[in-house]
């Protein structure tokens, strides 16, 4: 897998009524997938699992039972949904927090809009 693992994750994961592109990278920041993964990251939690992943199409050729197998086995979920829908609520709870933050600050120090 040697080039898949050399770069940042980019696979796009739809988010419902958020709009914008998000990234594995950007659902599953490195704290996060300590925490909750035998990884330290989502390239090496991904990378782990012995499947060549280069993009979206890749990822999403990988049987689903082989890949919740890999989930269940190397982190605290018991597959790739309950997986996919934490780091999902993880990222939308930080993203409502930087809006909040940003929000609370005085006109001439807010913090610029996130596009997602």
């Amino acid at each position: 897998m040697g080039e898949a693992e050399d770069r940042p994750a980019s696979l796009d994961v739809a988010i419902g009524g958020l709009g914008g592109e998000v990234t594995l990278a950007d659902l599953f920041p490195p704290s996060w997938v300590d925490s909750h993964c035998d990884a330290t990251s989502i390239d090496e939690f991904v990378a782990a699992s012995g499947f060549e992943v280069t993009d979206q199409e890749s990822f999403e050729s990988i049987p689903d039972h082989e890949w919740n197998r890999h989930v269940e086995a190397n982190s605290t979920f018991d597959d790739w949904e309950s997986m996919l829908s934490a780091g999902v609520e993880h990222y939308v709870s930080e993203r409502g927090e930087e809006a909040d933050e940003a929000a609370d600050a005085p006109d001439d120090e807010q913090s610029p809009t996130l596009s997602v």
